[in-house]
């Protein structure tokens, strides 16, 4: 049972919100793929630059690049559990007030 909704104005899709955490979690997983999209040039470079500050640079850049990408892996795996756990606490929260409204 589900609370009631006047023409559908006070009511969420749990159907989106579940798409929320599945693009979010899709997100999470794919992001160290897309993030390693620039170590073969990068590498590839900084050996053609050997010699030179450039090839240094270019591995820290290429490490804080790494750094970045696993910082913003671990907010939207932090951003997905907070989205499910919100999506759970709705679903019981609506399940609970359709009860009460029904003098369960």
């Amino acid at each position: 049972m589900s609370t009631p909704a006047a023409n559908g104005q006070f009511s969420l899709s749990g159907q989106a919100m579940n798409g929320a955490v599945a693009a979010l979690n899709g997100m999470a997983l794919n992001n160290p793929t897309v993030g390693a999209v620039a170590d073969e040039s990068t590498n590839a470079a900084a050996t053609a630059h050997s010699g030179w500050d450039t090839a240094g640079a270019l591995r820290a850049a290429l490490a804080e690049w790494h750094e970045q990408v696993a910082e913003l892996t671990a907010r939207l795996n932090q951003n997905s559990a907070a989205m499910e756990q919100t999506t759970l606490n709705y679903h019981s929260t609506n399940f609970s007030i359709a009860d009460a409204m029904n003098g369960k």
